[in-house]
This record gives structure tokens, sequence and C-alpha cells, in this order.
């Protein structure tokens, strides 16, 4: 006994789930759902196989092979145009030299071919078709039947005025070979349209066998999860792998936290991997090798294999294809289909039916409300706001970054010279190297700075005077993600135009390939922070430090900048006392009382920023802190120009009139700044300019002038904080659809009275004495809006009313365009 299994559809209702696999491959339970097929076959003995294909035929070869992994000898039979099920078969006429049953690839069943054998022999016909009993049998092709069995019409999808029997056709069938003699080889044919009709045209005997067992034809998404959850309720008694426990089955080598929550019935696949918190609902099917993050929830979904899940994402009756990632905060609602290897970012919202097809990327806070059919896998910006960020072997991966690495290496001049380092943790250290081999691969000289903090990187650049540096850091509130800073020759975050080319390059892989005599060897700097420690300490009044026996509170999360701090502390004789409750800034104000020191600090984790806390525990704001920051620039320097921000306090104004100093607003970005100073050089020169910025930009080098500043001219940092002015400062993001970025500028500027604007990046509204600007996000759909005041009162006043312009603009556009509709 010989079966053929038809294998060559290509599943278009299944779609986006069979666009790159074939019907038969759709995974059910870690195994193809023609696996199934071919188990139930063996089971009755037999175990010489044809398979018929047409769509990606090397998917299902490469997959069975000659079959002897399962224990069965297959020969396939490739369709080069569509046949119909019938001309598919007649291509293996020659291995069909005996009775011979017909099955469906991609239909689960578990009905005893067995016993319809016997019914076929008992009954002696050419053909003996097995039927179902179905309670709607309106999607299927009904078969009528006498009292005997024999078949006597057919009616395909009928209405229920046409329903004649609720006995429906399953696409197997137990066939002779003489059914051959009735169409031609290479002809387009069908068994139920063609080949059945003439049977009962000429009165050939055709019975109906109508079988007990379970039986269900994946021909849609709905159906495809209706047989998981028929599994799962053990209607259907097929061979699961894994193990049971409380009906959860589990896989091989699964990793599950104490802390997670696997509500039965589940199937969770083998090597997949899921965190505390996450919640695994009732009738979810995990694949194999899939990472599930803390606080992710899936429930009533089939997710295929070598998933990820970030954290606190949620997926509700949904299929997630192969490689597919979701960042941190996604959601994912009923009847969605998510592709294969299709990234969505985070925060993103993709809503009830949405199809997305292979290969997409859905960007940060994206709600997705129709299907994604077209576009490619780089549709989003490289860079954002922090250089490039992104899920630890998720979106950004080992080859990921290497390629990073060539396309910024391919910029750059023929042996330039360019700086990695990361922070304190193995996923940057991998992602470091991986640069390396990037750049090294363009013949530019690498310089290893080992472990750092980016203002140390920013630094040690200007120091060695090279062409630019990388710097990689895991990001410390969310272990998971990592962010990629490209510095240039200054020291500073390179341009939106070289971002553009690296990213061109990037996305074209545009390279010029070094030869190997162009290679050259890394040069290791493992004394780099000795030297950056040395900067900072050779600027400052040691012996007024000494004398004054200042007392300092800090806390960090990095273990670099408390090493650095400490060494720092100890050499200019201040003492200190270490908090290790990081973010804790109540906490760390009650130590400064209680030590009686002269301030607190927290350094952040690549020491870019700070929070202070003064001598009488009060704790300085985020424009405090930038106000202290412009002092002691101006007090190290004695610079005669403060460049600032659109987004900084009107405190920078009393800070330079303070000291009778040029006033510029800039754009926000680094180099906008420091262009300013360059340009307004009172004599410093080029390189003490750009020193001394970027010695602005760190920290710790901060925290240290404050204290020269504070012993020299013998003031608390109350007393300083203490003469500002007071102005209160709020802002929120504000949903913006990308397409009405520039319709809601355009109508803040049009509703705003010229003498008042200030348009240097994004519009600022200037008042007597506040400001309100609105500045959109290049990474996300939001505008930022900004504003200060003298008064809370008339901070939240300002930013309510704009939020509300904003929201209007919006609304107002979009009824617009669905009246022109």
């Amino acid at each position: 006994m010989k079966a053929i299994i038809m294998a060559g559809g290509q599943g278009t209702r299944l779609r986006p789930l069979t666009c790159n696999l074939p019907k038969p491959m759709l995974p059910i339970m870690e195994k193809p759902v023609m696996q199934y097929t071919i188990e139930l076959l063996k089971k009755s003995g037999i175990t010489d196989i044809g398979v018929t294909l047409q769509y990606l035929p090397d998917e299902i070869i490469g997959y069975f092979g000659d079959g002897k992994e399962f224990g069965v000898n297959i020969q396939y039979f490739i369709e080069q145009v569509p046949l119909g099920t019938a001309g598919s078969v007649k291509n293996a006429e020659r291995f069909l030299d005996d009775t011979f049953i017909v099955i469906s690839g991609d239909a689960l069943t578990d009905i005893d071919i067995d016993k319809a054998l016997q019914y076929h022999r008992e009954k002696g016909g050419i053909a003996t078709l097995i039927l179902k009993e179905v309670q709607v049998p309106l999607e299927y092709g009904v078969v009528v039947t006498e009292k005997d069995g024999r078949i006597k019409g057919f009616l395909e999808k009928p209405s229920w005025s046409e329903v004649f029997s609720d006995k429906v056709n399953t696409g197997i069938y137990i066939l002779e070979p003489e059914v051959f003699n009735y169409y031609e080889e290479g002809q387009q044919f069908d068994f139920s349209n063609d080949l059945f009709p003439i049977f009962l045209k000429n009165q050939k005997p055709m019975y109906g066998y109508v079988a007990d067992g379970y039986w269900c034809d994946i021909g849609n998404i709905e159906q495809f999860i209706k047989c998981h959850h028929d599994i799962m309720n053990k209607i259907v008694n097929v061979d699961i792998r894994g193990k049971i426990i409380n009906d959860v089955y589990i896989g091989d080598n699964t990793q599950i936290s104490k802390d997670a929550k696997i509500s039965p019935p589940a199937y969770i696949g083998s090597n997949t991997k899921i965190y505390s918190s996450a919640h695994i609902g009732p009738y979810t099917i995990l694949g194999k090798n899939n990472i599930i993050s803390s606080g992710a929830t899936i429930k009533r979904s089939v997710v295929f294999d070598n998933c990820y899940f970030g954290n606190n994402s949620e997926v509700r009756g949904s299929v997630i294809c192969d490689k597919v990632q979701l960042e941190n905060g996604v959601s994912i609602f009923e009847e969605a289909a998510i592709g294969k290897e299709t990234l969505i970012g985070r925060r993103a919202v993709i809503k009830p039916g949405i199809k997305i097809w292979p290969n997409k990327v859905v960007g940060t806070s994206a709600i997705v409300k129709s299907n994604i059919i077209w576009g490619g896998k780089y549709s989003r910006s490289l860079f954002g706001k922090n250089g490039i960020s992104g899920e630890v072997n998720v979106d950004i991966t080992p080859e990921y970054v290497s390629k990073l690495g060539s396309a910024y290496g391919s910029m750059l001049k023929a042996d330039s010279k360019v700086a990695i380092s990361c922070s304190d943790d193995g996923a940057a250290q991998m992602f470091k190297y991986s640069l390396a081999t990037g750049l090294m691969s363009m013949g530019v000289e690498v310089y290893d700075l080992k472990r750092t903090t980016t203002a140390m990187t920013r630094q040690a650049t200007v120091f060695f005077g090279l062409q630019g540096s990388i710097h990689v850091a895991v990001d410390k509130e969310d272990n998971q993600r990592v962010n990629i800073i490209f510095i240039d020759k200054d020291g500073l975050n390179i341009s939106k135009a070289m971002e553009r080319k690296i990213e061109s390059s990037f996305i074209r892989e545009d390279y010029r390939r070094s030869k190997t005599d162009a290679f050259k060897i890394i040069t290791h700097f493992s004394d780099c922070i000795d030297y950056y420690t040395r900067q900072i300490i050779n600027q400052l009044n040691i012996n007024r430090i000494r004398e004054k026996k200042y007392k300092v509170v800090f806390s960090t999360r990095n273990n670099i900048i408390k090493s650095v701090m400490e060494k720092i502390f100890h050499e200019v004789g201040v003492g200190y006392r270490f908090y290790d409750q990081p973010k804790d800034l109540v906490g760390l104000s009650n130590e400064v009382k209680e030590n009686s020191a002269n301030f607190g600090v927290y350094i952040s984790d690549e020491a870019d920023t700070a929070v202070f806390v003064d001598d009488k525990g009060n704790i300085i704001s985020q424009q405090g802190y930038e106000a202290l920051m412009a002092i002691v620039s101006m007090n190290h320097s004695k610079f005669k120009l403060l460049a600032y921000p659109v987004t900084e306090s009107l405190t920078m104004d009393y800070v330079a009139k303070t000291i009778g100093a040029k006033i510029i607003r800039t754009k926000t970005s680094q180099r906008a700044i420091l262009d300013e100073y360059i340009k307004n050089d009172n004599g410093l020169g080029r390189n003490a300019i750009v020193n001394i910025y970027l010695s602005m930009l760190d920290a710790i080098n901060v925290t240290m002038l404050t204290i020269n500043m504070m012993v020299s001219s013998n003031v608390s940092l109350s007393a300083i904080m203490g003469k500002l002015p007071k102005y209160y400062m709020k802002r929120k993001e504000v949903p913006c659809p990308w397409d009405k970025k520039g319709t809601v500028m355009r109508n803040i500027i049009e509703n705003c009275s010229s003498s008042t604007l200030e348009l240097i990046e994004g519009v600022r509204i200037n008042f007597e004495d506040s400001w309100v600007l609105v500045l959109p996000d290049a990474d996300e759909p939001i505008c930022r809006v900004y504003v200060e005041a003298e008064n809370e009162e008339k901070a939240e006043i300002l930013l309510n009313e704009m939020v509300l312009e904003i929201y209007e603009i919006i609304n107002e556009d979009s009824k617009k365009k669905e009246e022109v509709m």
C-alpha cells in the first residue's frame, strides 16, 4: 500500500503565515502539520509515500529528505505549473502501481485509515472518499450518498437552501490505479470538480466512508488556531512532543522562572525561556527557542520559533511567525497575524485583525490600524536621539553591529584612527568587538579604550587626536537594551549629515573592502582612565581643597564612575561617603544632612548628567543643574558668551547677565552649541574651547569644578543656588501622527504673532517672563511641549492651552481630509 500526500498548495488565505512557508510546513506544537500526516500513515503501516510539490518545494524537501529519519520512504513529484489535485497526482502514476491513498499535507486528522481501507475493499469501488459529518457544511464540498454509501452527487460550498447533506469531503481518497485512465498527464485536472463527476456520469462505483475521527482543514488562520485548541482539549489524538505537567506541555531544556505564571492548557516549546512575572495564558502555544521577558503576557495565541517578547509586551489571540521581535510594551490584539522576521518597536499597538507581511519594521509608538503588506525592512532611520538603540540580540545583533562598523569605516579616509569603548557589561563588550571587526575590514586603525563612560570616551577622542570613536553602553534601566553612540573628532555626537551617510552605506552595503596588507592590529589602552583622572585633578586647586576638608556624599550605579570618584576624592583630600541606593534622592538628601556634608550628588550611568543635593538637603532640579553647569563653566573658562539650547531655562539669562556675558540660544545639538563658542572665540583657541565644552558634558568634571569654585569663592552650594531666580518648567509628550507634524507646526506659526516667535528649532513662543516650545520628535509620532513660567499655575495653564491647540489642529485636519475623500 502506498500513499500520496498533496503538498503543493500556496495557502493564500493563510497569509502572511504562508508568505515564505508552504502550507504543509505550518508548525503545530514544534512539528509541521505534514509530519502528523506522515505519522498517521506510518501508524497504518504505509511507509512508501509520494509527495506532490509546487509552492516552495525546497522547504519541504529540506525538512523531510528521503523520509528515513521519520521511518518512511519518500519520493517527490514537483509540478512546474499548478495542475490541480488530480493533475499533480498523475505525475506519480508510475509510483502508484496498486491501490493507494491520497491525503492532504495541510489538514490535521486522526481518522482510522485501516477502517477506511477495509471499507474500500469491501465495496470494491474505483474510489472511496473519506467523509466527515459537520454541523455547518457551508465552507466545504458537500457529498450526497445513498443508504449503502454510494455517492450520487456533489455540491461545492452550498448555501443553506442547497444543503442536502451534512457529509463533507475531507480530501482524503482511496483510489485504484484505474483512475489515471480518465485524464492525461500535464492536464490541469481536479478530483472534485473534474474526475469524480466523470465517474458519476459513467456510473463508476464510488463510495463515501463516514469517518468517526477528528479532521480539520487548515484553510485559514481561524482554523489554524482552532486545531491547536482542539489538541489542547484532547479532541484529536496525535503524538505531541514534551512532557505534560498539569495540562501544560513542556519541551526539552525549557527555563521557566518560578515567578512566571503558566495557566493551563498551554504548550511551552523546547529551549524556550520565560522570565519572572511573565504570564502564559490558557490556550497559548509557544514554539521552540522563544524568549518571553519579564511582565510579558500571552493569551490564546500561537507563537512560532525563535521569537522575542520584550518586557511588558502583551499578545492576545494572535499568530506570531518565526523570528518576530517585539520590543518593550508592544500590544497585539485579537486575530492579528505577524509575518516572519518582523520587528515591532517599543509601545507600538497592533489593532485587532491586522495582518503584517514578513520582514517589516513597525516604528516606536506606532498604532497600526490597517494591514502592512508593502515596504522594506529598513523603513525607519537607524539613528535616534541617543545614537542607535535597540534590544540586545533582537534588533541589535553582533552581525548587525559589525555591519555598522563597516558602514562607518567606509565613510572615513584610509588609515583613519577610531576608538571603541563600552560600559561595564558583557553585552556591551561583545558589541564593541563586533564594531572592531567591521572597522578593521575597512582598513581603519582601532584603539580599544576598554571600559569607560561616554564622557570619558569623548575626552579621550580629542586627547589622542582620533578621527572618531564609538561607545557602546547597556541601558541600566533596561538591561536588554543597548545604545551605540558615534562620536566625531571633537568628541561630539556625529552630525545628522554623517548619520544619513552611515545609514545609506549600511543599507546599500556599498563598502570599500581592504586587502590584508591594509589591516592593522588593535591598539589597547589599559591606562585611559588614568589619563582622564589626571586631566581632572590637574585643573583643581588641590591645596585649597585640602585645607577646606570638604565632605561629599555621592551615588552612582556605574562601578567605573565609583572607582574614579573615590580615586579623585582621595587624592585631593575630600572626605566622601558612598550612598549605595542609586536614584534614591530623598535618601541621598538625608545622608547629606546626617553627615553634615557640603553637598551630595548622584551621577548618571554614563556621567552625562547629575542631580545635586545642597548642604541643606535641597534636591536641585534638572534646570538647576544646567544653571550650575553654566556658572561653573563661566567661572572656569572666563567665557564672555553663554550659548544654550532653546529647551533651557530662563535662569540661563540671569546667569549670563550677572557676569556680563552675551546670550545666544541655539539648536539642541551639541555641535550647534560648540560652534557658537568657536565662532565667538575670545582668544582661547579652538582646542581649548573644545576641551572646556566637553568638560561640561561630564558630570564627574562638573562635580569637581563645583568643589573648586566653592573653595575658591568660599561659598556654599545652597548660597550659589539661592541666588538664582525661581522658574517652573513643565513638559509633555503629545501624540501626533507623522503626517500631521508639519500641519501642526504651520498652524502654530500662523496663529501666533511673529514678533514673539523663535524658529531656531521647533516653534518657541516667548512672553515677558515665560515661553512655550513645540518640538516634533525625530523618532516617535509625538510632539514635545516645553513651557516655563514664573509660577507653577501659569506654567500649567500655558501647557494645557498648547496641548489643546495641538489636538484641535490634528482633529481639524483629519476632518478636512475625510470631507475631501
